[in-house]
């Protein structure tokens, strides 16, 4: 049996899903094929929601902890975490996102979902086989291939033993861990060592380089990394990981030192948080002229493989690997695909948010990346403990830092480590992405007492310090 569709999009996810749907809003025969069991691809399922569903029930925690700061005494025995119920209820919210995404492609009538494989076989043909049902080939005039990223394997010995979990893995642990040992300093690594930090686990933290989150503004990373070690997370930096071996109990995680030396750590789990990759096996890219490295799908200015009529978006084609990134390529591809004019998103404009504890986010470039582009920079800092906002929420532990051009003031970067950071990357993105001078976000009159006053601040600190642009 065949059918035909004017584009197949192989991945719903924060990708593949919001441009399946502009294009059948905008009338185009879609085919939308899923392999998972629902919508929301690794975002939804295996990576920022379940992890964030923990990390609030982490904050939560931590703020019990500090109840009597603000005046609440509650007795410490009656603070107990129920891990059933906090797998529950992730499940439950991971369910309803899905099912509402189901919910709102079902609205369109030139839009038709599977759950099943696709996998090409020829230029402008797939194969199709469904969860339920028997296969098919479909003909297709365009492609979209969003099927994301999965974790990069530990090339190490012992990497497989049952007690070595994956980042998407350790999401559904059946239990919090006496001692957990992560291995891998990135974004995903620390984010789930505070995490299980905060829900009784003993956190031993292992980086191969020199601080933790390597590309993440220097300041804001050793920063970040003294509140691990404030927290009671140990953190073992320049080592080298050789093996995991199994005993009775758990794991010990052997390493190499960087003086030569070697040590090990006793695990009763072990997160290998070493990235993730592209997920391309078994897309039948072989059968047409698209190629793939270990980093992604090769794409052009236009996100068109090498294959014409055949595209990739998201964590795919690589770097940056973020759900609104993806959704940003999907929608600006679809507009494309449609003949609107767009212009594609552009690396240097993205924003970003660690979720750790205080959280880290960013947009732009940093101060060391501009100066490395040639560029003169000036940088407006603001000091979060003076701030009315977060003295009154006890989280006046930060920095704001806005990298900016010394000759005309525009705004080329946005840097944060604070508790609701992320929160200020919506404002961030703006100004970077329009270019917006200090003179003009000192201008703007922000609400008081917010965190968002803290851009006004710092561009007048600055604007006073430096005086107008062109002086």
């Amino acid at each position: 049996m065949n059918k035909r569709c004017d584009v197949l999009v192989i991945g719903g996810g924060p990708g593949g899903t919001p441009a399946a749907m502009a294009l059948a809003q905008a009338g185009k025969r879609v085919f939308l094929v899923e392999a998972g069991a629902g919508l929301g691809g690794t975002c939804l399922f295996e990576g920022c929601i379940p992890s964030k569903i923990l990390h609030e029930t982490a904050r939560c925690l931590r703020d019990i902890a500090r109840s009597a700061e603000f005046g609440i005494r509650l007795p410490t025995e009656w603070i107990q975490t129920d891990w059933r119920k906090v797998q529950s209820r992730k499940r439950v919210i991971l369910q309803h996102r899905s099912e509402a995404a189901i919910k709102k492609v079902a609205h369109f009538k030139t839009l038709d979902l599977l759950f099943g494989r696709a996998q090409l076989s020829g230029p402008r043909q797939a194969e199709i086989q469904p969860h339920e049902g028997d296969a098919f080939t479909l003909q297709f005039e365009q492609c979209i291939i969003a099927t994301g990223s999965k974790p990069n394997p530990l090339p190490v010995h012992g990497a497989d033993l049952p007690r070595v979990y994956s980042s998407d893995a350790i999401l559904d642990i059946e239990c919090i861990p006496e001692h957990l040992t992560v291995i891998g300093a990135g974004p995903i690594g620390v984010e789930l060592a505070q995490i299980f930090h905060a829900f009784g686990a003993k956190v031993t933290l292992l980086e191969r380089g020199p601080r933790i989150l390597r590309g993440v503004d220097e300041e804001l990373a050793l920063a970040l990394e003294q509140n691990l070690i404030n927290q009671g997370i140990t953190l073992q930096l320049n080592v080298s990981v050789k093996g995991i071996y199994h005993t009775g109990k758990g794991v010990f995680v052997q390493y190499d030192l960087q003086d030569g030396g070697y040590d090990q750590t006793f695990a009763t789990a072990v997160l290998a948080a070493a990235g993730r990759r592209a997920h391309t096996e078994g897309l039948g890219l072989e059968t047409t002229a698209a190629t793939a490295t270990p980093h992604g799908i090769d794409i052009d200015e236009n996100l068109q493989t090498r294959e014409l009529g055949i595209y990739a978006v998201g964590d795919v084609v690589g770097q940056p690997m973020f759900a609104h990134w993806a959704t940003a390529q999907g929608l600006a591809l679809a507009r494309h695909l449609l003949g609107m004019p767009v212009s594609f998103p552009q690396a240097v404009h993205n924003s970003a948010t660690i979720f750790s504890t205080p959280e880290l986010a960013m947009v732009g470039l940093s101060e060391a990346q501009a100066i490395a582009a040639g560029m003169e920079v000036g940088v407006a800092r603001y000091d979060f403990s003076q701030d009315a906002r977060a003295q009154i929420s006890g989280h006046d532990n930060g920095l704001l830092k806005i990298v900016y051009n010394a000759a005309d003031h525009k705004i080329i970067g946005v840097h944060a480590m604070m508790e609701g950071a992320a929160d200020l990357m919506g404002e961030a993105a703006l100004l970077v992405r329009h270019g917006l001078p200090l003179e003009a976000v000192a201008a703007a009159i922000h609400p008081h007492p917010t965190l968002t006053e803290s851009f006004a601040q710092a561009a007048r600190m600055a604007l006073a310090t430096h005086g107008p642009a062109g002086h």
